[in-house]
């Protein structure tokens, strides 16, 4: 009876067995699928639809791969990458502000992606628009998710009861359109000038797009030094500051005032123009559905010139399964992954095969930031920068004590490139 038994036992294995290698491809695969862990903080920002969407779709293309989504608030988002890196237990792929991958970069937090572009169609990177191609160290660390060059946002409401008929296009026509819709009386106010230094992000608007309409620059890539002290940038600073002091154009609270006041005040219809990125469209769309705007493109003076920010993502070198990670990485920033989340979360798609699509060029305000790109000067001059929160803080810092009569434009402009360039003679490029 026992033999029996044993002999049955015996059969069942190999049936078993049988039946295991008769099963489909995937469901083997499924037991040894890599994982790929994205930290970001878009969940919040666009919700889980599209995010799941997004994780459906790569897994559908790449079914050995399982992506899992990490959602982190952007509050102290920056902090903690770096906190998560230090106890080992950062995510195979972190999203960061075109602040943020240099010094990262030095810190060991992200792998170069070079080996892995270099074995990609030209076509995958000739497509990705040209600010975001700024190495550092020779070595590309980052990949765009989102473009987001800026331009002038101006209410039309307020400019059709001023009977003005268009956008200015120089500084002049700039300061006089400013002057024309002035009415502090009805609270009605030019702009907000906005030179708060937490976060040191308003450089991107109202001063950096500035320096480089004037003919200056922020950072000579040749000697690594800070060269917006130059006869260029203290036009463009002194021009910023006698619209705030003496014409007084701007809300109150300038050395305040950030991204989030200017924001509101426009939505609000409180203001007539400001510099904003091409993010700021559908947040003003969903701030105030009925608020009446147009988008031209920036100012020109000696030339013309603006600042692209974004959203990019990285690997970090912490990652589990690097080919695995290149695989997401190389599908999100690839044609199909930046169309689907262009048009899922609204933003300027950082690809020039996607911004070239009949989809996106019906969005008509959109247009504006495919110009801008296109003209000369459309830099991000963050992604260049090591310790870039530091950077702009200090010259955020200097430009307040001239807003507040404590030194003047040159004063503070060499003070701000001397501290800079302290910081920056610690890094070869």
């Amino acid at each position: 009876m026992s033999r029996m038994i044993r002999q049955f036992g015996m059969v069942a294995l190999v049936g078993l067995a049988v039946w295991i290698l008769a099963l489909p491809g995937p469901a083997l695969a499924g037991q040894a699928k890599a994982e790929v862990r994205w930290l970001q903080w878009k969940t919040t920002e666009v919700g889980e639809k599209l995010m799941n969407e997004v994780k459906a779709a790569f897994e559908k293309d790449n079914p050995d791969v399982t992506l899992t989504l990490i959602d982190s608030p952007f509050l102290g988002f920056h902090d903690k990458i770096i906190n998560l890196f230090q106890a080992q237990r950062l995510a195979d792929v972190v999203m960061a502000q075109v602040d943020w991958p240099v010094e990262f970069a030095e810190l060991g937090i992200l792998e170069p992606l070079d080996p892995w572009i270099a074995k990609e169609p030209k076509a995958f990177m000739d497509n990705i628009f040209p600010t975001f191609h700024k190495k550092w160290r020779g070595k590309q660390f980052y990949l765009p998710i989102e473009c987001g060059p800026v331009a002038l946002f101006y209410n039309t409401e307020i400019f059709k009861k001023a009977g003005i008929a268009g956008p200015p296009k120089t500084w002049d026509e700039y300061a006089a359109v400013a002057k024309k819709v002035l009415n502090p009386e009805q609270k009605i106010f030019a702009t907000t000038g906005t030179m708060s230094a937490e976060p040191p992000t308003n450089l991107t608007y109202d001063i950096y797009p500035l320096i480089y309409q004037a003919g200056g620059d922020v950072i000579d890539d040749t000697t690594n030094k800070a060269v917006f002290n130059s006869p260029a940038g203290v036009k463009a600073i002194q021009w910023y500051v006698d619209l705030m002091n003496v014409h007084k154009i701007s809300v109150p609270g300038i050395l305040s005032n950030g991204e989030k006041e200017k924001r509101a005040n426009f939505a609000a219809g409180n203001i007539a123009m400001m510099f904003e990125g091409s993010f700021g469209i559908p947040i003003q769309r969903q701030m105030n559905p009925n608020l009446q705007f147009d988008v031209a493109p920036m100012l020109r003076e000696t030339t013309t010139g603006t600042v692209v920010r974004g959203a990019v993502n990285a690997m970090t070198t912490q990652a589990q399964n690097k080919e695995a990670v290149w695989k997401f990485l190389r599908w999100l920033h690839g044609p199909v992954g930046i169309e689907m989340w262009a048009k899922g979360s609204g933003s300027f798609p950082s690809r020039k095969d996607v911004a070239e699509q009949s989809w996106f060029k019906e969005k008509k305000l959109f247009q504006v930031f495919v110009q801008q790109l296109l003209l000369p000067n459309a830099k991000s001059p963050n992604l260049g920068m090591p310790n870039a929160v530091q950077l702009n803080k200090a010259l955020t810092v200097e430009i307040q004590n001239v807003l507040q009569g404590k030194k003047n434009v040159k004063q503070a402009l060499d003070e701000a490139a001397a501290e800079w360039n302290k910081v920056l003679a610690q890094y070869q490029r």
